[in-house]
């Protein structure tokens, strides 16, 4: 209970208000999207409200959660509102991650209920749990104390005896609860897997029985099951759909960057309210590489002090007769999370080497926290039994120690930062309030700037998530935003937004979108010009302004677009498209050509009678080059057999270092070949008989580098320049 009452300070106190998410910006409002998905939708992976016309799909963006993911599903249904479903899961989070930790104390040794109980109350109100509040889901962090207490009855060689002579049952019971623990992070279920085997490893080594690493690798694939069961619906939709090279790809190089750091461990949290403390952390995040989210590490002093225990009892510990032998588990548990997870640790061999998915290795600080107040609170009970201090006097100190950690761990409220929450929150909600006013019910919203979707840095004063404000506060209307980027419909929307903005209406208006929402705030000048051309557009400026000045609504219905949104359902991505009259794909923007009207590599578009094209680098005013960093050869693949006699003509010129060598040209069986010259020239190459080939493939001689050859720092290994090419078809 007391955990929960410095949770509720934390989100307000008594301006708290319960559909007001405690945190309403970034990351936050990611989360936010994903609890409303979860009340409108049978779960996260689709959603029609978003990405309209094409629908959002989360697949390309795994979220193994589901444990969490259920709870925000069942409190958001009840209450009718994701930041009510959003504060409810982090309150709760106090008193889940307390009872956690009590009941796992007690069975480490900690034999005094105070000491349980304020070790519990510190687990919980770590520095973590404020400075994460934006990351929602990693706010429930009791799976450390259940992990690391299944690993130290690994380690004791103890078996369940939930049901007396029956085995098999205690057996099936523990499986359940494992793959309960890996329903809530992949991470959290990733740290409990290190700690598991852990416990069998030094199990092992002190039974000289392989029976503890047996069971620690059995109950590490229960985990292991869980977490692929969580992830196989997006692992069935790469499969099915290919992998998406733009989402939720990560370096082996970001393990070092989000690594854990022993230092952000031990010194005082940031922003902390005694200043020397907070001057201290500050000049080590401003002085310092590599510091990111890893700032939210800080343990605390109680943590700090039973970690600088654990180091101790490395070095000096000696067990004596009778000594609960926890506190040496204990010691192996951090020293094994420390090895695996800090900076330059075991993760970065982990990530080149087997897979860079777990990258943010620093939020491991949660279950070395739990091993170090462990540790605190097991040295204050001996210390205890050994000055025999009575009852009251541990009490004492409990209580003392309890408030000490909420001066140290929980940073000072800030009222007027509650209040222009709230204040935000309530704005955004009034205007998208009235633009449904304006608009019949399903009606399409397309919003500019063109923001992608997920994971992207802000534009310019518009931070990653916020395109996400108006399907957040409406009932009944569709948006634009929110396509996982990469996909066709994220290809169509990134396109289109290239276009000018009379184009833009023009395509936006055949697919029934009524209404366009514009952020000012995605501008580099306020959105004055494109607010300009939006008026010349629709014919009228804004009709409604936010209170805030950031975002304005041009009405379409009110230019007599008044007919009923054209029915989308059943359509495939390129027939939406098709009707727009504006077709994008992995390719670009797509134009209806002959092979006689043929490519013009210097132009926008690409034609649909190509179905790929490798080996070019990106387009510029003249035409492409051939890169061998991409491809040794371009390689056009056509949509059709290429007709069975032709006469393929290029126009393209030879990059400097290669002019006067053969390029070589294949369709089939039959190669040809021509000479590239320095300026720009035509090329006429006969292929008869060729057994009904697809692909034409441009193999120039020796590529080379602009950086190799002392002209430029362009890396890119150029060969032969295209800027046109058409096939005339012989009879």
């Amino acid at each position: 209970m007391a955990s929960l009452i410095v949770g509720w300070l934390a989100v307000g106190g008594r301006t708290f208000q319960l559909h007001v998410p405690a945190f309403y910006s970034g990351d936050g409002l990611f989360t936010l999207t994903l609890i409303k998905r979860l009340i409108e939708n049978p779960w996260v992976f689709q959603s029609q409200a978003l990405g309209y016309p094409f629908g959002a799909s989360l697949y390309d963006y795994p979220i193994p959660d589901s444990g969490s993911l259920l709870f925000l599903k069942v409190i958001g249904i009840a209450t009718h509102s994701a930041g009510a479903a959003y504060n409810i899961y982090y309150l709760l989070g106090f008193p889940l991650n307390a009872l956690a930790a009590y009941y796992a104390f007690g069975r480490f040794g900690v034999s005094r209920t105070p000491f349980r109980a304020v070790g519990a109350f510190a687990f919980a109100v770590l520095p973590f749990h404020f400075m994460r509040m934006g990351h929602l889901l990693y706010t429930w962090y009791f799976s450390a104390p259940i992990f690391a207490l299944f690993a130290y009855r690994i380690y004791q060689g103890q078996r369940a005896q939930f049901f007396k002579g029956r085995p098999w049952a205690n057996g099936a019971l523990y499986g359940a609860l494992l793959l309960a623990l890996s329903c809530f992070g992949v991470y959290y279920a990733f740290f409990g897997v290190l700690m598991l085997l852990t416990g069998g490893a030094t199990g092992a080594a002190r039974t000289r029985s392989l029976t503890p690493l047996i069971r620690s690798i059995l109950a590490t694939s229960v985990v292991t099951i869980g977490i692929v069961a969580n992830v196989a619906p997006n692992l069935a939709y790469r499969v099915t759909h290919g992998v998406n090279e733009e989402t939720a790809q990560r370096s082996a190089a970001e393990s070092e960057r989000y690594g854990l750091k022993i230092a952000q461990m031990l010194l005082p949290r940031p922003h902390h309210r005694f200043a020397p403390f907070a001057e201290l952390n500050e000049a080590y995040s401003t002085t310092f590489p590599l510091v990111n989210e890893n700032d939210s590490s800080a343990g605390g002093m109680i943590a700090s002090a039973g970690f600088l225990i654990l180091l101790l009892s490395v070095v000096l510990h000696r067990k004596k007769t009778g000594e609960s032998d926890s506190m040496p588990f204990l010691a192996s548990l951090a020293l094994v999370m420390i090895l695996f997870c800090t900076i330059g640790g075991f993760s970065s061999l982990f990530s080149l080497l087997i897979s860079p998915m777990i990258r943010a290795w620093n939020r491991a600080s949660v279950f070395v926290a739990f091993i170090s107040v462990c540790a605190a609170m097991l040295s204050l009970d001996r210390l205890a039994g050994r000055y025999r201090l009575s009852n009251a006097s541990i009490i004492g100190l409990a209580i003392a120690l309890a408030g000490f950690a909420v001066w140290d761990q929980k940073a000072p409220g800030c009222g007027p930062c509650f209040a222009a929450n709230k204040a935000t929150f309530e704005d955004d909600a009034r205007f998208v309030a009235s633009i449904e006013n304006r608009l019949p019910p399903g009606s399409a919203v397309y919003q500019l700037p063109y923001m992608p979707f997920p994971e992207v840095p802000p534009l310019n004063k518009l931070q990653a998530y916020d395109q996400a404000l108006g399907y957040l506060h409406s009932r009944s209307l569709k948006w634009s935003y929110g396509l996982m980027k990469g996909r066709n419909g994220d290809l169509f929307f990134r396109a289109l937004s290239q276009e000018s903005v009379q184009r833009q209406i023009d395509v936006i208006r055949k697919l029934g979108f009524r209404g366009v929402y514009l952020d000012r705030r995605g501008y580099t000048d306020g959105g004055v010009q494109i607010e300009r051309a939006l008026t010349s557009a629709t014919g009228h400026p804004p009709v409604l302004i936010s209170g805030s000045n950031q975002q304005v609504f041009f009405d379409l219905v009110a230019e007599g677009n008044n007919d009923a949104v054209p029915a989308q359902q059943g359509l495939t991505d390129r027939q939406i498209m098709e009707r727009a009259g504006f077709v994008v794909d992995k390719l670009g923007i797509r134009s209806v050509a002959t092979l006689h009207d043929g490519i013009d590599f210097s132009g926008p578009s690409v034609p649909t009678f190509l179905s790929d094209i490798n080996g070019l680098s990106s387009p510029e005013p003249w035409g492409r080059w051939s890169d061998a960093n991409l491809a040794p050869a371009v390689t056009l693949t056509f949509a059709a057999p290429l007709p069975k006699r032709f006469v393929l003509h290029i126009r393209c010129q030879g990059f400097q270092p290669d002019v006067g060598r053969t390029t070589k040209v294949t369709v089939g069986r039959q190669t040809r070949q021509f000479v590239p010259t320095p300026a720009m020239g035509d090329f006429a190459l006969r292929f008869d008989d060729h057994d009904a080939a697809n692909e034409i493939e441009i193999r120039p001689a020796g590529p080379v580098s602009p950086h190799d050859v002392g002209m430029s720092a362009d890396t890119r290994k150029l060969g032969v320049g295209l800027q046109r090419l058409w096939i005339e078809t012989l009879p």
